[in-house]
């Protein structure tokens, strides 16, 4: 898988540095967010694309996997909010595919008869989208995944973090938290997702050749609650449960919460910067020694830079095919200064929405 994904060559993951030095950088107070894109790290990957100038106005498609959880909710809120920072999208038409991959590919095939200009997607499968991609790009659309890999070149350039990576070093944080030793269980997101088995494949890498014992591995949907009972099985499974690896912080919430139901000690788990997640850190942490967060963000703003490449690419201009973007690491020493305790469980922290835009969301 991962040689399909995000095609970056050993050379390129070298560059990326190590776990320390690459994302273990001095904290940010959450108010240095305001100009959260222009200052993120953003790294041009593979060759450059470039099309001819075309006039607008122009008519914006956007293919949502699904739509169950806030990050997604996050996600659109910027993209929604982007769109009409610019005159010249005259449309934002946005299709949920309702964790059904042959609805999405069916919204994708209508988005094309639609005449849009530009198809966003967020997969939900890697491979099962991209004969629907190939027919939109070869038809002149502009398309931009993001967020979820997909198999292949057949777009027209993509954005996102890498899950690869950021899985290996989530594993290797939780390898190093465990002093390589005990034993543990993984949740991930929807059930074949393209991040979710990047990430985790990059994790057992992290794993190999430790006393680290995988219990079991499990979906989750990305939901705190499904992770909740998820969870609360295995606990009745499993006397002696001593990590948590997961890519998404309301699944290692629900797991945590589900820990301190069954009267079970809480854990050192990963994950990404949900807030749910980082305030019951604030609360247990005193109470519950051995619980502990090696977590890695997700911007709900992969949308925008989405967004941004699509219109550069009308504009005429030359964008390199991905933009891999590096996410923030948050661990007990600096996750103060993303935590929003006046703000709802479910904001994901690295975003570029305003407290009112966030609270609005989730009145």
């Amino acid at each position: 898988m991962e040689d399909k994904m995000l095609r970056l060559t050993r050379r390129r993951l070298l560059q990326y540095g190590a776990f320390a030095t690459t994302m273990l950088a001095a904290p940010r107070m959450f108010g240095a967010f305001a100009d959260t894109i222009s200052d993120a790290q953003m790294t041009g990957v593979g060759a450059m694309v470039k099309m001819d100038k075309k006039a607008g106005p122009f008519r914006v498609g956007f293919s949502n996997g699904f739509s169950g959880n806030s990050w997604r909710a996050m996600c659109i809120a910027a993209l929604q909010k982007e769109a009409k920072a610019h005159p010249e999208v005259s449309d934002l038409i946005i299709v949920d595919g309702q964790n059904d991959i042959t609805k999405q590919v069916n919204d994708i095939d209508s988005l094309v008869s639609q005449q849009v200009d530009v198809i966003l997607c967020i997969p939900n499968s890697g491979s099962a989208v991209v004969p629907a991609l190939r027919n939109a790009t070869k038809a002149g659309i502009v398309t931009v995944p993001f967020n979820l890999p997909i198999d292949g070149d057949d777009y027209t350039a993509y954005t996102g973090t890498d899950p690869s990576l950021k899985g290996k070093n989530s594993g290797t944080w939780l390898r190093d938290a465990l002093q390589g030793k005990g034993k543990i269980v993984a949740l991930g997101g929807i059930a074949g997702n393209s991040y979710t088995a990047a990430g985790w494949k990059g994790a057992q890498e992290a794993f190999a050749g430790t006393q680290i014992e995988v219990l079991a591995f499990k979906d989750t949907d990305w939901s705190e609650d499904k992770a909740k009972v998820v969870m609360s099985d295995l606990i009745a499974a499993y006397p002696q449960i001593d990590g948590i690896w997961a890519d998404g912080g309301q699944v290692t919430s629900g797991a945590s919460k589900a820990l301190l139901a069954a009267g079970r000690p809480l854990v050192p788990v990963t994950g990404d910067d949900y807030n749910g997640l980082l305030k019951l850190y604030d609360q247990q942490k005193d109470k519950q020694p051995k619980f502990d967060i090696g977590l890695i963000s997700e911007p709900t703003w992969e949308s925008v830079v989405a967004l941004r490449m699509a219109l550069k690419i009308l504009n005429g201009e030359e964008v390199q095919k991905q933009q891999i973007i590096t996410p923030k690491l948050i661990t007990k020493a600096n996750y103060k200064d993303y935590m929003r305790p006046d703000l709802a469980d479910g904001v994901f922290c690295d975003t570029n929405l305003s407290d009112d835009e966030l609270k609005k969301i989730f009145s």
